[in-house]
């Protein structure tokens, strides 16, 4: 796993990508553009993260998002927290199962790529 990231760090990227997403919404780019756009400056910052960024939510917000998902689907939600979703941004040997990363993309309006051959 790459070094940790400072929590001054964090919240530097956290500025950054919110100035990134306001100069996006002026230049009209969508989300995927967006996450692309935070990406690009911020190297450090992974593509799941990213997305969450580029919509302007916090880990929490998105566990919210999630959740309305199951429910709008008549379904029971899964348990899903901080501490996994934290760990799914930031740490590459840890990717949601098929289900969440399903809800994951509905929820950021996004579309499930395969996953790229040679990886688990």
């Amino acid at each position: 796993m790459a070094a940790a990231i400072t929590r001054s760090r964090r919240a530097t990227i956290k500025k950054e990508a919110a100035g990134i997403r306001m100069r996006c919404q002026r230049e009209r780019l969508d989300t995927e553009q967006t996450a692309a756009e935070i990406r690009h400056a911020l190297p450090e910052v992974q593509q799941l993260e990213a997305w969450r960024l580029a919509l302007g939510w916090s880990r929490s917000e998105t566990i919210t998002q999630v959740k309305a998902l199951y429910v709008a689907d008549g379904l029971l939600p899964r348990s899903l927290s901080d501490p996994m979703l934290c760990r799914w941004e930031h740490d590459p040997r840890e990717r949601p199962d098929r289900e969440y990363t399903v809800m994951l993309c509905r929820a950021y309006g996004a579309t499930p790529r395969p996953a790229r051959p040679g990886l688990p």
